[in-house]
């Protein structure tokens, strides 16, 4: 259930740290949003997997004060169930591509084969990864959400490695015409600057592989998956996430282009209106967006023409995969429409006093809300997160004081 509680209004720092606030914000919903990415509760217990099995993931989600879990549908390119408009991850014809998913994902853990494995034993139980989990959340009581990565680029430049070959879709091989450069490309300015830290060694190199939102073709393919996803879940919004990955059209091309996009999410905002009819209660549309106000706009995204515009209904601003500067809340803010909720990305951060340190400077200049990205991959390194934190994140009333500033 989302409440409309310490969202409303502006948190301001004062002597001592406590947090005091300016009432006269108008009332805004609060969220706590937890994203999962398409995989990782399926990449470690061996197959074939039952529901039961994932049960345990999500409810640690909800017993740490989430009010929202927002998940993707799409692994790579293509997805964790059976699509009319793309292949299921682990769905291949070659016998050799098949042996190799077979060996690795019987004995690998933490592998695109062990989840590959998992999805075929979940539709072979009549069921689907993503139909388990969307489940689960709700009767956790858990507002859920369908993120979907608007433009994958993981592993353009090793398309025939495995297990990369995996995730790339037969339309994205078939179709270079459509690819906004070549992977390996140089990147421009703005491009490094969104990316920073994490444009080397391989995110640089396979963001010109993605596909160009110019072609009628690709913002049509998006659309058939978005909407396929809508019409099989009972999701409660959709997120379209811009920032993983950042690039939409080529160099020198986004501004033109701006329209085409405003145009293209007008109509996942009549389709979401469409599907809220039909159910009787609305279907949300919410964008996650660049950490600087002004990067959407060079990157093609009109973001605050769709908050005036009602074609959104709420914002996330985020880093790409770090946190090396306050984001910009007042910026945001400023551009926003008063009454539409903003939210706050923290991404992976290794100690819990970052954290603390970020969610309490975030909640101070006055976000509605955080939200959680990638918490799940420290199970990478074989150490479960710490959920206690997750708990203690969800309420500024409740966050310790750090005992170090972010980054020392």
């Amino acid at each position: 259930m989302i409440t409309v509680t310490r969202g409303l209004l502006t948190f301001v720092l004062v002597v001592g740290g406590a947090l005091t606030v300016d009432a006269e914000e108008p009332q805004r919903p609060d969220r706590y949003i937890y994203n999962s990415d398409a995989d990782n509760m399926f990449i470690y217990k061996g197959p074939p997997m039952q529901p039961e099995d994932v049960y345990p993931y999500i409810d640690q989600v909800a017993a740490a004060g989430v009010t929202t879990f927002s998940m993707s549908p799409n692994d790579g390119m293509v997805m964790n169930f059976p699509s009319r408009h793309a292949r299921m991850l682990g769905d291949e014809e070659d016998p050799e591509t098949l042996k190799q998913i077979e060996e690795a994902g019987k004995n690998k853990p933490g592998t695109l084969a062990r989840a590959a494995l998992n999805y075929g034993a979940f539709v072979e139980q009549g069921t689907d990864a993503m139909a388990i989990a969307v489940g689960r959340a709700k009767e956790q009581g858990m507002e859920v959400f369908l993120s979907f990565r608007m433009n994958e680029v993981h592993g353009t430049d090793t398309p025939d490695t495995f297990p990369y070959n995996l995730i790339l879709s037969r339309f994205w091989r078939e179709h270079p015409e459509y690819w906004i450069g070549h992977p390996g490309d140089e990147l421009s300015q703005l491009h490094q600057d969104i990316l920073g830290p994490r444009t080397s060694p391989v995110v640089g190199k396979w963001l010109p592989g993605g596909l160009d939102f110019a072609h009628d073709d690709v913002r049509q393919r998006r659309f058939d998956q978005i909407k396929e996803c809508l019409d099989r879940y009972d999701v409660d919004g959709l997120e379209m996430d811009f920032q993983r990955f950042p690039i939409y059209f080529k160099y020198g091309e986004e501004e033109q282009n701006l329209d085409v996009m405003t145009e293209f999410i007008r109509s996942l905002r009549e389709l979401s209106q469409q599907i809220g009819d039909k159910r009787g209660r609305p279907m949300l549309l919410s964008a996650r967006v660049m950490a600087r106000p002004d990067q959407n706009r060079a990157l093609g995204l009109d973001v605050f023409r769709w908050a005036d515009e009602g074609l959104v209904d709420f914002l996330i601003a985020s880093h790409y995969l770090r946190n090396d500067f306050p984001l910009p809340v007042q910026e945001y803010r400023e551009r926003m429409p008063k009454e539409m909720p903003l939210y706050a990305s923290i991404e992976v951060e290794p100690k819990a006093d970052t954290y603390r340190t970020f969610a309490r400077q975030l909640y101070a200049e006055g976000v509605d809300g955080l939200m959680l990205f990638n918490y799940f991959t420290r199970r990478e390194s074989g150490n479960e997160p710490d959920f206690s934190l997750v708990k203690e994140l969800s309420d500024p009333k409740t966050i310790a004081e750090p005992a170090n500033a972010a980054g020392e």
